[in-house]
């Protein structure tokens, strides 16, 4: 008898914890979202925009012969694309930290897409949203074939690569848009890689400064508008409990040196405290001329080193959005295993994103051609 009853014990048992597990999970509420996406991220996460919806949820970026896609101005965009085509930091064989003659991302194609919207503006406006939207739609022009040959001839259809990392090089895009893609891509499982030249750099900027109250930043940014950075950089460091950061944005004139020129108009605010780090997100900028400039100040057999050394503090940083661009890119590739494996040179594929002419205007990609840049820009 005793052995007959076992059985029913345990699926005694069985039901009650069931029990027990269905209403303890009856009582939890749906996870609350900090911030919503924007409305068009958020239909296409509910299906509402269900061809976007299916586009995204059965996307696979872990395809090698895909593409690596950038977006942003058409000035950040070349600026980018060419500091990737140009990159041999690592041996291609083993990975190690050594050029080896062969670009590092030999045998890849690398598209940008070049907006003409004025970013700068819509902030400045309050057309947040529409920024947002606009990242969005970047990133998924980025995963269709579909590209137009020109904004006049809607049959006259082309095929583009598709993508298996993303680049946002706005620093608008970053700020704003990157909530809402990351947001996209998690609720509907795609596993795309994103990078952001802006974000590499202030993150490493905030790490290097933990333990550290106050943080006193320095951006080079070139042409990208210099304001965004501070509130990016002081949101970024309250997560890691820096209480105050000191943010000074400079363009160092042509024929300058790029240190000295800005210490100098850093020396212009009065301010005491050194400085602990600059963010140079302008991949123009010469680096190993800030190297030499810092040697020269920190060096007490220099009589820079009396009117400069004092301004830097002993941990000073410079951190280039250019060499961590590239070797965040190599890292990712070779991290996913998605190197093409060609021994071949990069190839570059040039794409524009603008608003066709009418009542929808409707966001069309063409590839790269100057007769169809919007006037306005």
């Amino acid at each position: 008898m005793k052995k007959k009853a076992t059985p029913i014990i345990i699926v005694l048992l069985l039901l009650a914890a069931g029990a027990v597990l269905y209403f303890s999970l009856k009582g939890k509420k749906a996870p609350v979202v900090a911030e919503p996406p924007v409305q068009y991220v958020s239909d296409i996460i509910s299906g509402i925009d269900s061809d976007s919806h299916k586009l995204i949820s059965e996307y696979d970026p872990a395809d090698s012969k895909k593409a690596i896609f950038i977006f942003g101005s058409k000035s950040r965009t070349s600026d980018i694309a060419q500091a990737l085509l140009e990159s041999d930091d690592f041996d291609n064989v083993d990975g190690s930290s050594k050029p080896d003659g062969l670009k590092d991302l030999a045998g890849e194609t690398i598209c940008t897409v070049a907006n003409f919207s004025n970013f700068g503006e819509m902030v400045n406006d309050g057309r947040l949203d529409d920024l947002r939207e606009l990242t969005a739609r970047n990133v998924l022009a980025a995963m269709d074939t579909l590209c137009y040959v020109s904004p006049y001839d809607r049959s006259g259809m082309g095929k583009k690569p598709l993508a298996k990392m993303i680049v946002l090089g706005s620093a608008c895009m970053t700020q704003y848009g990157r909530y809402d893609i990351d947001s996209l891509f998690s609720a509907l499982g795609c596993n795309m890689p994103v990078i952001s030249p802006m974000q590499l750099i202030v993150d490493e900027a905030i790490e290097s400064a933990r333990g550290k109250k106050v943080l006193n930043v320095g951006v080079l940014a070139g042409n990208a508008p210099v304001d965004l950075y501070a509130p990016y950089i002081r949101k970024q460091a309250a997560k890691a409990q820096i209480d105050s950061v000191l943010c000074v944005g400079y363009k160092v004139p042509a024929g300058e040196d790029p240190l000295l020129s800005f210490l100098d108009h850093y020396a212009e605010f009065g301010i005491t405290s050194p400085l602990d780090v600059i963010l140079v997100d302008d991949m123009k900028v010469d680096i190993s001329q800030f190297r030499a400039s810092l040697e020269l100040i920190t060096s007490v057999m220099n009589a820079e080193s009396l009117t400069y050394g004092n301004m830097v503090s002993p941990k000073f940083k410079v951190i280039d959005s250019r060499s961590r661009t590239c070797h965040a890119v190599y890292g990712l590739l070779r991290q996913k295993n998605l190197f093409t494996h060609y021994i071949s040179q990069p190839r570059l594929l040039d794409y524009m994103l603008i608003t066709r002419e009418g009542i929808d205007k409707e966001f069309m990609l063409l590839q790269y051609n100057e007769r169809y840049i919007p006037n306005a820009n």
